[in-house]
């Protein structure tokens, strides 16, 4: 083994302490966890284990092609009640057990993976109680256990968590939305009651390399997309420019534009790039000092992905208690870095069902200042069929939603409980040893290039290039980010791109479970300030069950 692969390698230590969490909290074990031993539950997960290859488990299910016959002409509900007895209909029972199979080793198309052991049975007992956490009276207790992960959360980001708040919501898209209107609620405050074009003048920041959800949000709100959003150029790194930025924020101040909300990204879903947020905030402070605003932006991060780096916020990283191998606890040591400014946010949001392993949906909108939920209420007298003694004790005047379910929360408040913060520690360790053990392999791979080498998250991208005719993947992909648009140029892009593409479409659903994405890395900018696109391939590890051996089987026919 040579001394770059020695360093890739999992520790005796570290491998002992992630064996014993895969066998508590990810075998669907019904010695640990009894209710997997009832049917239909036990039958799901014994023919899921199989891993069979999409195309094969209609034919390998009992009774498949007939049940998938029925579920496709399924259009009436039965007249009677079925005279059955079985606890799920053997359709729906169908249909569970050939959803999706997070749980195969080979899963790492996107940022999901499977749920824990303990958090599938959180989500039962939220959905065994049924609260509806918009309102104590419909809650009960559930509120208190909100409360409860709320503070948790706060205090793992370095909040003060009497001080702090959240909300459960369903999905980060619902968490990014609360962090836009909190800005505009704040900032601009007439919004609520004559709506976004009445009154002051505002822009909207984002970046280039945020989440589409970014822009669906803004829609839905009925931002002007064309002429009240302003997206803030990345780097290579896919970062937020600073100098774009600053410069772009400067002008809006320079002509009274109110910025209501700069929306940050730390873990972007295809890249893992993280942006920084003390910078942003000593930048709006400085500019908004020198030109004498008083409605500062309302910094929000959408964090669904990278949220677990605030387990290792308290992390001896010299000592390396669970003996992390070093390539991945240098990138750990950055990133760690970085999350430390998540605590200059105004709020942030945290997805449990991606790297958190729990069911989804599991959304929280983290927000540091409690105060600010009050921007957001709407008249009392709105109100009036909900006991006034009460109202108080939740954020019901606050919330877009009427309904907001307990199953996610309950979900998370048992996975917080049983994996605790080494439990996530080992976790978010192990899928960052496999991905960059990854690209470890990619690099050293004829045709292969590495895309965004240096940001160190679960998500490895590349570009694979005909090793017959590029020798050398870097300047090929140098070539291509210098866009130029000229014929011969185009004709390069597009054969690189059709030699990609039937080379992942050959491999097909064997070995790795890979996504081709038509965004996976983009051009310099030309002369208009636009870029280009470049579609690509990533790998998102946050399987807790794949193993070296997956990769290695992946790399030895990558080229289909």
């Amino acid at each position: 083994m040579s001394a770059s692969s020695d360093r890739h390698s999992i520790r005796p230590g570290f491998a002992a302490a992630i064996r014993d969490v895969r066998q508590r909290f990810f075998q669907r074990d019904p010695a640990r966890w009894p209710v997997f031993s009832l049917a239909p539950f036990s039958d799901v997960i014994a023919f899921r284990a199989r891993s069979l290859p999409p195309n094969e488990k209609v034919e390998a299910y009992p009774g498949g092609r007939e049940l998938s016959e029925r579920l496709h002409a399924l259009d009436r509900v039965p007249q009677r009640i079925p005279g059955a007895n079985d606890p799920a209909d053997p359709l729906v029972a169908f249909a569970a057990a050939l959803s999706k199979n997070w749980e195969s080793p080979l899963s790492v198309e996107n940022v999901a993976t499977q749920s824990s052991d303990p958090a599938i049975m959180g989500a039962m007992l939220g959905s065994l109680a049924n609260p509806n956490l918009v309102h104590p009276e419909y809650a009960g207790m559930a509120v208190e256990l909100e409360h409860a992960v709320i503070r948790q959360i706060a205090s793992q980001t370095g909040w003060d968590p009497a001080k702090a708040t959240g909300i459960f919501t369903q999905g980060g898209t619902f968490c990014n939305l609360y962090g836009y209107l909190l800005g505009i609620r704040k900032n601009l405050p007439l919004a609520r009651e004559y709506g976004l074009e009445h009154g002051l003048d505002y822009r909207i920041i984002n970046s280039q390399g945020g989440h589409y959800s970014n822009t669906t949000n803004l829609s839905l709100l009925g931002v002007n997309l064309r002429r009240k959003t302003i997206r803030i150029r990345i780097t290579d790194d896919n970062d937020m420019d600073m100098a774009d930025l600053e410069c772009q924020l400067r002008a809006c101040f320079q002509l009274g534009c109110v910025v209501p909300t700069i929306m940050l990204t730390m873990g972007t879903t295809d890249t893992f790039a993280i942006d920084q947020v003390k910078p942003v905030r000593d930048l709006c402070d400085r500019l908004c000092e020198q030109y004498e605003i008083t409605a500062k932006p309302h910094l929000h991060v959408d964090a669904a992905v990278g949220w677990p780096l605030i387990f290792f916020l308290e992390y001896d990283f010299d000592r390396n208690p669970l003996e992390i191998n070093e390539p991945t606890l240098e990138g750990l040591r950055r990133n760690t870095g970085r999350f430390r400014e998540l605590r200059h946010a105004d709020s942030y949001t945290v997805d449990f069902h991606k790297w958190g392993y729990v069911p989804y949906t599991s959304s929280l909108v983290m927000i540091r200042d409690r105060q600010d939920l009050t921007a957001l209420e709407h008249d009392p007298e709105n109100f009036t069929y909900f006991e006034k003694d009460t109202e108080g004790q939740t954020h019901l005047h606050s919330t877009i939603e009427c309904s907001r379910g307990g199953v996610g929360m309950f979900a998370a408040a048992n996975s917080l409980a049983h994996l605790g913060v080494e439990g996530h520690q080992l976790l978010v360790a192990n899928s960052l040893q496999n991905a960059n053990y990854f690209r470890h392999r990619l690099a050293a791979t004829p045709g292969v290039m590495v895309l965004a080498p240096g940001n160190q998250g679960p998500s490895a991208g590349f570009r694979l290039y005909d090793p017959a005719q590029v020798a050398d993947p870097d300047a090929e992909f140098a070539l291509e980010y210098a866009v130029n648009d000229t014929p011969d140029w185009l004709d390069r892009v597009t054969r690189n791109n059709h030699y990609h593409r039937q080379a992942f479409l050959r491999r097909g659903k064997r070995t790795l479970y890979t996504n081709y994405v038509q965004s996976a890395a983009h051009t310099d900018y030309d002369a208009h300030g636009r870029y280009r696109i470049l579609p690509g391939e990533k790998a998102v590890f946050m399987n807790p069950l794949t193993s070296f051996g997956d990769i290695d089987a992946f790399i030895g026919r990558i080229h289909g």
